[in-house]
């Protein structure tokens, strides 16, 4: 029996099991799953994903939850797990991200060779096959290419390596305030402020497979469909689904940019996205009577 590294990747997953068993397939197909543990945290799936995952992957630990995790959440809780079980290096993994041969081992090499080192995989669109910027030098998003390592305040968790030793430091991600969007980047700035470095590797790749989304239309049904603009306000920013969740905003623009220049900013932030908000309200309802007429 080969002995597995102290090396564990958490999977969050909801309600996406041919997404979660492929990326699955492609950690035992690279060899990652015979190397590192693996811990699926569910938050309460109910397509069968944790039954599907036992049956094909029975060395794949399932934790689960009650729906209620979200990404942070599922995080949090596959972290303290991991360390309670001696984990020294502790990898986010999105189960639609697929990682090409020896990203994570990229990674946890480069980790080991440079210690409190946060590493990250450069992310690539699928469809079509780009590069996206998933890392931040204060306000200017960066990417890495073949050969780059970019050093970054704050990366995406789409696949990120993080040591034990770092988490000791700092503690883990903050769900109240970020539970599904930022909770990642967020926890990484808290990281490089209190000492860690960051780096995107542009060697170690994932190829994204899905849309990564950040505009208002993303989290809205379509402009054509008849809804208040009172549904729309609470679907935008009251939702914990919604990037544009107010508490979460806020917090990230308090946290990142201070008390004086952060608030005013969200502010101003709020009242462009109402704007938008409203113009889609407006030219939806002009386009319904248009196609009525």
């Amino acid at each position: 029996m080969i002995m597995k590294e102290a090396v564990f990747i958490i999977i969050p997953v909801y309600n996406r099991k041919q997404i979660t068993l492929d990326c699955l397939a492609t950690l035992q197909q690279t060899g990652d799953l015979d190397r590192y543990s693996v811990i699926v945290v569910d938050d309460g799936s109910t397509d069968g994903s944790a039954t599907a995952i036992h049956a094909r992957f029975p060395d794949v630990i399932i934790l689960s939850g009650d729906g209620n995790l979200w990404w942070t959440g599922a995080m949090v809780q596959g972290m303290k797990y991991a360390i309670e079980q001696g984990a020294e290096f502790i990898i986010w993994l999105n189960d639609d991200c697929i990682p090409t041969p020896n990203t994570l081992p990229t990674m946890v090499t480069y980790c080991q060779q440079h210690p409190q080192t946060i590493a990250g995989a450069a992310c690539y669109l699928s469809n079509p096959h780009t590069l996206h910027v998933s890392g931040a030098q204060g306000r200017q998003r960066v990417a890495a290419k073949p050969g780059e390592v970019v050093i970054v305040d704050e990366m995406s968790g789409h696949c990120v390596c993080i040591p034990n030793t770092i988490i000791q430091q700092i503690g883990l991600p903050n769900r109240q305030r970020f539970p599904h969007y930022h909770g990642d980047s967020m926890y990484i700035l808290r990281a490089t402020r209190s000492g860690a470095t960051a780096s995107i590797l542009g060697d170690a790749q994932i190829s994204h497979d899905g849309v990564i989304k950040a505009q208002i239309q993303d989290f809205l049904p379509s402009a054509l469909e008849q809804r208040s603009l009172v549904s729309d306000f609470q679907t935008l920013f009251l939702s914990k689904k919604s990037f544009y969740f107010l508490p979460t905003q806020f917090f990230y623009y308090l946290e990142k940019y201070g008390i004086w220049q952060g608030i005013p900013m969200f502010f101003m932030k709020l009242l462009w996205w109402m704007s938008q908000l409203i113009h889609r309200q407006v030219t939806g309802l002009s386009s319904k009577q248009l196609a009525e007429n």
